[in-house]
């Protein structure tokens, strides 16, 4: 009798997921799926942004050239900007760039590259030995796949150079200069993404379950502006306390903090308040169909994951992708966590995310009392209800 009666519930639970919430599922999973796909498109590895500085004087022939070639016509190096020898500012220019975040390394080939290496060879063939040509890279190490990616694919296309052009495989010394992030690696990389992660699910979460347009609709203390700015100052303070308990958490292991710690403290409640607001901002207009919000969510915090850098840097996103990537709160974060922690960064620069995340907060906050106003105006002039001006009523920002 019990095995007939979990069939019969079974066949009513499968009468409830058919047709309209499978078919849900099977969209929110694919659009997940293929916005995956189209993330890692590049991956970590790929078309990593770059300056080349070529101050080789060599006309014919020149090694540098053969080099640059080789690197453009892989897929691991994008060359952003290209400088030549009449460029007498190509170098400050480059790093320039680097510090800026533009790209992630500048590679420099020595006014006298090709003449080295022809030197080098016939020192060799005479039975003495002299310095090899140099090459430089500066990079930012604080991406350390990038980082090690850049070094790879100058000595794999050195090495193909080298060996098609002069049939030897030595004379160049590749030298890696740190601008930034000098001993960083995968966990410090990962320390802020993850940080920022924790908060935007545990202040996006509760905003989302919120059920305040059914407090104030019953003639609760509170009008929804009051609430809506109480819940993203509680987001706030409860921000603060999450992000010092990272901190502390983080240092005692030992993870890279070269930064003003106020400037990732204040980024990490700046972000729980942004989560907040946004979960205000979703409830607001999910709560007449609560069967939304398990589309909803998934749609939310997947892309979140794909998309804000946690583990892809934005630099390795596909260009059509950012935009969506700054719809989240949480790329803001991580992008100013990781620019304090991992270089050094203060707020002359980082305020910039900081704003972004006060501006995010707002328009959110405002999105979501619009909608849930219209909400309580909607369910007053509606048959056996209290009448329009209770509705107006608490309407009131």
């Amino acid at each position: 009798m019990r095995s007939k009666n979990v069939w019969h519930a079974f066949r009513e639970d499968l009468k409830g997921l058919w047709p309209k919430r499978i078919i849900a599922l099977v969209i929110v999973t694919s659009t997940i799926i293929v916005l995956f796909g189209l993330s890692f498109e590049k991956g970590p590895t790929q078309n990593i942004s770059v300056n080349v500085v070529n101050l080789d004087e060599t006309v014919e022939n020149s090694a540098a050239a053969s080099v640059v070639s080789t690197m453009s016509s892989g897929a691991t190096i994008h060359i952003v900007n290209s400088f030549d020898p009449l460029d007498e500012d190509a170098i400050q220019r480059s790093l320039d760039d680097l510090k800026a975040g533009k790209v992630e390394a500048v590679i420099a080939f020595g006014p006298n590259f090709t003449s080295d290496i022809q030197a080098w060879i016939l020192a060799a063939r005479g039975g003495t030995t002299i310095a090899p040509s140099s090459l430089m890279i500066y990079s930012d190490s604080s991406n350390p796949i990038a980082s090690a990616a850049v070094q790879a694919e100058v000595q794999r296309s050195l090495q193909t150079v080298l060996a098609t052009s002069y049939k030897i495989s030595s004379p160049v010394k590749v030298i890696n200069e740190i601008v930034y992030g000098d001993g960083t690696d995968m966990r410090d990389f990962m320390a802020p993404a993850i940080a920022g992660l924790l908060i935007f699910i545990l202040t996006l979460t509760p905003s989302l379950m919120a059920t305040l347009n059914d407090v104030d609709r019953v003639g609760g203390r509170f009008r929804i502006g009051e609430r809506l700015l109480a819940q993203c100052l509680s987001a706030f303070c409860a921000g603060i306390v999450l992000s010092a308990t990272i901190m502390l958490v983080l240092g005692a292991f030992g993870v890279r903090m070269v930064g003003d710690l106020s400037v990732s403290l204040v980024l990490l409640a700046l972000l729980a308040t942004a989560s907040a607001a946004l979960g205000q901002l979703m409830a607001s207009f999910a709560r007449r169909h609560r069967g939304l919000m398990m589309a909803i969510f998934p749609l939310v915090l997947y892309p979140a994951i794909l998309l804000s850098g946690i583990v892809l840097p934005l630099t390795s996103i596909p260009k059509y992708l950012l935009p969506i990537s700054y719809l989240f709160p949480l790329t803001y974060s991580i992008d100013g966590a990781r620019l304090s922690m991992l270089n050094g960064f203060g707020w002359d620069v980082c305020w910039v995310q900081s704003i972004a995340l006060i501006i995010y907060t707002i328009v959110c906050i405002t999105i979501a009392w619009w909608a849930e106003s219209r909400s309580i105006d909607d369910h007053a002039t509606s048959p056996g209800d209290g009448g329009i001006s209770e509705g107006r009523g608490d309407r009131a920002f």
